[in-house]
């Protein structure tokens, strides 16, 4: 993976842009198109890695048209991309998913995989917090931008490979994990797998491929070496939870030890479910001692839109990526129990069609729990359209005091006006970018 040439078609997207990050400090010639300017794409262009973003041929060099050119695509785009139909109607390039040549790279050195329909990007991050802080030489793939690296791929040596096993399009199956963790098993992403037997299924054959270590939460029914539970015993189990404003406080038991008074720079039992979860994988690393690890959990930063919270005034503005109820449901739990008896107020952009579609019953159960709601409207990302399937008729089903459909450019005048107390941002896709962060304080 030296010397090549590659041309990456939607390198913006999150999984796409590390991996170019990899390949482009391997001395290889990157070139890569994306529609959006969004955080992924600037931080490439920072590290000199040449974007364009005009769906035209004409915008491609003669040298990437040659065949000598590797192409690299995420499932997102479709099939009927100019720049894939091109190459795939040449034949004479190879052509490879996002997955596949992160399951190649995820070969060359002992990999921890993080899989999981909720939680693995945080997790993912803090077991790279975990092992940059103590000087472990490691790459790491992250699904988010972690805060204190201004990336979401980071470089220090080639001992271990941390990645984000993501389940959508069964590409977590091109990995060669040595070590696993799976967070969590719910039914998501159903258009690629029609139910959740089958999503099921594909998490098994994930294990499957798992050569020394696998661990999961202890609801999940499915083979495994060892469990971990935030809620009741289990090979890794958390007691004596003490939640602060800005912290919270822990023990820890594992299948050998227990480590008292652990404090972790986290917001919401969701994330200490994603802590447990990093410590116990890196607990059956034998080159590693865990206990050296843990007084480094009190600096974690966190990472971009994963309960990010800011002041405004008396306001407290609340920006994560939950784009699924449980998600949602999680933010809101933390909401009730950080911020006691304050009002609250949601903007939420649903992700896809097929989702809303999926859990829109769910949606409106979780949403209406909020004293106020404003959606946007379906962030499509790489879906058409599903009649029947629209923010408006998900509005009609939410019942709470106050509810409207709004624009995107309105998200800053309803935060600045708004009485409310506790104001959440909610969604996986643009619903950030409009958001005038400047006006806050960040705490």
């Amino acid at each position: 993976m030296t010397n090549k040439k590659y041309f990456f078609i939607g390198i913006g997207g999150i999984g796409m842009s590390s991996i170019a990050q990899y390949l482009y400090e391997k001395g290889n010639t990157i070139l890569g198109y994306d529609a959006s300017e969004n955080r992924s794409v600037k931080i490439l262009v920072k590290k000199g890695v040449e974007v364009i973003n005009k769906l035209s041929l004409n915008n491609l060099p003669d040298y990437m048209k040659e065949e000598d050119v590797i192409v690299v695509y995420t499932p997102a785009i479709p099939d009927d991309n100019i720049f894939l139909k091109y190459f795939r109607s040449n034949g004479n390039n190879p052509i490879f998913k996002r997955s596949e040549i992160l399951g190649e790279i995820s070969k060359q050195s002992k990999c921890i995989a993080v899989a999981g329909t909720h939680g693995k990007t945080t997790t993912t991050a803090i077991i790279s917090h975990l092992f940059h802080s103590s000087g472990i030489h490691f790459k790491a793939f992250i699904g988010g931008i972690m805060k204190c690296f201004d990336s979401n791929y980071i470089n220090t040596g080639n001992d271990y490979i941390i990645v984000e096993a993501d389940e959508y399009d069964r590409s977590f199956l091109n990995l060669n994990a040595n070590y696993a963790v799976i967070t969590s098993i719910e039914n998501d992403h159903l258009d690629i797998y029609g139910d959740f037997k089958s999503l099921t299924e594909s998490f098994q054959s994930f294990a499957n491929n798992v050569k020394d270590v696998l661990i999961t939460d202890a609801e999940i029914n499915l083979n495994r070496d060892f469990s971990f539970s935030i809620k009741n015993d289990s090979d890794y189990y958390v007691n004596n939870i003490d939640i602060l404003e800005n912290e919270i406080k822990f023990d820890l038991k594992t299948p050998n030890n227990f480590y008292s008074n652990i404090s972790a720079n986290i917001l919401g039992l969701h994330n200490l479910k994603n802590v447990l979860a990093a410590l116990s994988i890196i607990d059956q690393i034998k080159e590693i001692d865990i206990e050296n690890l843990l007084p480094f959990l009190s600096n974690f930063k966190g990472i971009e839109r994963r309960m990010d919270i800011y002041k405004l005034d008396n306001k407290v503005v609340i920006d994560d990526y939950a784009h699924h109820p449980t998600e949602i449901e999680s933010v809101l739990n933390t909401i009730q129990t950080n911020y006691k008896n304050k009002s609250k107020a949601v903007v939420f952009q649903p992700h896809l069609f097929s989702r809303t579609r999926d859990f829109m019953d769910e949606f409106a159960t979780v949403l209406s729990k909020f004293d106020e709601v404003y959606l946007l409207d379906i962030y499509p990302a790489r879906e058409k359209p599903i009649i029947g399937v629209s923010s408006q008729i998900l509005l009609e089903k939410i019942n709470c005091s106050k509810k409207e459909l709004i624009d995107i450019k309105s998200i800053d005048n309803i935060v600045l006006n708004s009485k409310i107390e506790v104001i959440s941002i909610l969604g996986a896709g643009n619903i950030s970018e409009n958001l005038n962060k400047q006006i806050f304080q960040n705490v």
